[in-house]
């Protein structure tokens, strides 16, 4: 196993993605430095760059496929309920005209809460329930 030109170049691949990688931290690259160390192996026992690359890519998607959905998973953004959310679905007394255009009020378990309608041409008036 001799270190080869292609060798050089597949471990610059490597370092450069892994930099790349730390330099994201959003598993950009990561995939693709798996095929880099696995091209590099190759190199010791091949010179056909055919070969190397076809590994490169082999590995690099396998590692892709098989931990992406894993990963997107993991760093999705949970979203976390506001105590506003908590009130959708509610119904509210009207206390200013409420239209789509114009904010009114509305007061749900004692506390007052700006109000607009989803619906155009809606008017809620004054004493109406409506749903949060």
């Amino acid at each position: 196993m001799a270190f080869t030109i292609s060798s050089l170049v597949w471990l610059i691949l490597l370092i450069a993605f892994v930099v790349v990688e730390a330099l994201t931290v959003s598993l950009v690259s990561i995939w693709f430095a798996a095929g880099a160390v696995a091209a590099l192996i190759v190199s010791g026992f091949t010179s056909s760059w055919l070969v190397q690359f076809a590994v490169f890519a082999v590995v690099s998607a396998v590692a892709l496929a098989a931990t992406r959905p894993l990963v997107k998973k993991r760093m999705t953004a949970r979203r976390v309920p506001t105590n506003a959310d908590i009130n959708v679905g509610r119904k509210a007394q009207v206390l200013v005209e409420v239209t789509p255009d114009v904010t009114g009020r509305v007061r749900l378990d004692g506390v007052d809460w700006n109000a607009r309608c989803a619906t155009p041409g809606d008017t809620l008036t004054p004493g109406a329930l409506c749903r949060v």
